[in-house]
């Protein structure tokens, strides 16, 4: 009996430190929810990732992790004497769950970073189906000691056009299969739409410390075993090399500054790029200079933010060199250019943070070398070459994603004169001059009008918001609804065909992840490229099956399919400007890419 009475006082002791650990939250209560997070396909893992290190330029301090409710210490019963009546156990204390939110730091699909442009850590890839860019250089806690890091994203799609022969002998298919495509898409143009996912590939190396690194990335958008004759400026090489200091100068204030060669994006509509339509409404400048970004805490929550910056192309071509019909940089004709840039706005952080920015972007050349006239450009006398310039104003209001979703609307004016001429930035996926005035302006007067464009873009998860306000990390079923627009308007232009001409498209995407390695998605797009012309107007329809190892995983597989439903007088863009009898109405396409 003694050794009975022994044995069932250890039970209970060990009941009582296991109820205890549990409290303490060493063990997970058996009830809890199952973790979760942001709707976007490029989520961290299910456990939440540790707080990182105080916010550079687009990386805010993540806040240490809501406390879990600890039980009262239950001190460990003595054991009943031999001979006294076993007592009844005590009842067990209750446990008190409480769910977190996603802690609130630069992660992917929890995004609290606050700033006018898009962040340096962003990639310049495609987006994914749900709206999801893929964050793939995601900021690490940093100290003072150098460390080197390595990140990137490759994507590749193997495109096919589809049409039907008129006239198709014995000897041929009535099906046609094109590569590359004869279609209207294409990257950031007024008619495109991104309905078919092109590629990228993206290396990044950085090493440095938190006060000082170097970046350098080497990009392309078409490997170059899938190159074509025609299409030898894709290789990129060293697209950008910079340097980023990071001052803080007071517990309120910090500085940040980008020196090299680099680009910025104000106007941007998605979480971690342009948009579903892939161009920045208020503008994006590239070249060789420098960005000078102040962030000034007035409040706990309440930040104001300032950039300034000055930018320049200056690989002028030399005279005999160029051009030809699709290397469009290589121009002697064309003088280098610089964009003085400057903004304000202020940023609210917390669980619904907001960015309101203000935007001033000038681009303007001022050289007299190679005045020789260009053939190509009849309504432009490049031998009596005038100064060009372009005013960009701008404004935009972004809601970070959270679980209400991802929201942003943008608005700009431009007011250009000769922009044909200019390079340094681009204009709403305009990447030269050239592209602006054949795709918006009109070639007569050279580029030389006013334009009013506004986009908006709302990206919803249904899991995160039903999950609310317990965390929801992805690990799970979701529903990611999607809708998008933009518009423009030429207010002014000297070429009669221009003048006054609106445009808009719009766009919705629902994306439903049921398995952790399948999704399925469908997209749907109306562009109406030409309020003179209603007959240039299309509809685009885009159903996707979207292949993952696991609901986190960090890459895709997907399987498309691509109807254009055309107008009358359709036609392709510059520079690819296909007649309506040249254009594909059908695209299939194969899609991989993987980030890291």
């Amino acid at each position: 009996m003694r050794r009975l009475s022994e044995l069932l006082a250890l039970v209970w002791a060990l009941g009582a430190v296991v109820t205890e650990k549990a409290a303490h939250g060493q063990e997970p209560p058996p009830d809890s929810p199952p973790a979760a997070s942001s709707a976007n396909p490029d989520t961290p893992a299910a456990s939440p990732p540790p707080p990182i290190e105080p916010e550079k330029k687009d990386a805010p301090v993540a806040p240490a992790e809501a406390p879990v409710a600890k039980a009262a210490p239950v001190a460990s019963p003595k054991p009943p004497a031999a001979n006294e009546e076993k007592p009844s156990p005590p009842p067990a204390p209750r446990v008190q769950t409480i769910t977190t939110v996603p802690p609130k730091g630069y992660i992917p699909g929890s995004r609290r970073s606050i700033g006018l442009g898009l962040s340096p850590f962003a990639p310049s890839g495609p987006t994914l189906p749900g709206g999801a860019t893929i964050p793939f250089s995601v900021p690490a806690e940093e100290s003072s000691e150098f460390t080197f890091k390595f990140s990137g994203y490759m994507s590749a799609a193997m495109r096919l056009s589809m049409d039907e022969r008129e006239r198709a002998t014995p000897r041929q298919f009535e099906t046609t299969l094109l590569a590359p495509p004869q279609t209207p898409d294409l990257y950031g143009t007024v008619r495109g739409t991104n309905a078919p996912q092109g590629s990228w590939v993206e290396l990044r190396f950085d090493y440095g410390n938190a006060y000082v690194k170097a970046v350098v990335k080497l990009s392309t958008w078409k490997p170059s075993a899938g190159e074509t004759w025609r299409e030898t400026t894709s290789q990129n090489f060293l697209n950008e090399a910079f340097l980023l200091f990071t001052a803080p100068v007071t517990s309120d204030l910090t500085l940040n500054w980008t020196v090299g060669v680099f680009r910025n994006a104000y106007g941007s509509l998605g979480q971690y790029g342009a948009g579903q339509y892939n161009a920045a409404i208020v503008g994006s400048p590239f070249g060789v200079g420098e960005t000078l970004s102040a962030k000034y805490k007035l409040s706990s929550s309440l930040s104001l933010i300032a950039e300034h910056g000055l930018m320049g192309r200056f690989g002028k071509v030399p005279l005999g060199g160029g051009p030809n019909v699709y290397d469009h940089d290589a121009n002697p004709s064309r003088p280098s250019a610089l964009v003085h840039h400057a903004h304000v706005g202020l940023g609210i952080e917390g669980d619904v943070p907001f960015v309101l920015g203000l935007h001033y972007l000038y681009n303007f050349a001022q050289d007299e070398r190679d005045q020789i006239d260009d053939p190509k450009t009849p309504f432009l006398d490049e031998g009596l070459r005038p100064d060009p310039k372009m005013t960009v104003l701008g404004a935009d209001f972004r809601m970070i994603n959270n679980h209400l979703g991802n929201f942003a609307v943008a608005v700009s004016y431009a007011d250009a004169s000769y922009a044909h001429l200019l390079t340094g930035m681009n204009y709403y996926g305009a990447d030269t001059g050239e592209l602006l005035t054949k795709r918006l302006l009109g070639q007569e007067g050279g580029g030389t009008g006013k334009l009013l464009i506004a986009g908006a873009e709302y990206n919803f998860s249904w899991a995160k918001f039903l999950w609310h306000p317990t965390a929801f990390w992805g690990e799970g079923p979701d529903l990611i609804t999607s809708v998008f627009a933009n518009v423009g308007k030429v207010i002014e232009s000297r070429d009669p065909s221009f003048d006054g001409r609106t445009l808009y498209k719009l766009g919705a995407e629902a994306t439903y992840r049921f398995f952790s390695w399948l999704a399925i998605s469908g997209r749907y797009d109306y562009v109406s490229p030409n309020s003179k012309d209603r007959e240039e107007s299309f509809h685009v329809l885009s159903p996707k099956l979207v292949f993952r190892s696991n609901w986190n995983s960090h890459e895709h597989v997907t399987l498309s399919y691509t109807r254009w439903f055309y107008g009358a007088h359709t036609h392709g863009e510059a520079p690819n400007d296909f007649t309506r009898e040249e254009l594909d109405n059908q695209m299939l396409a194969l899609t991989f890419g993987m980030w890291w």
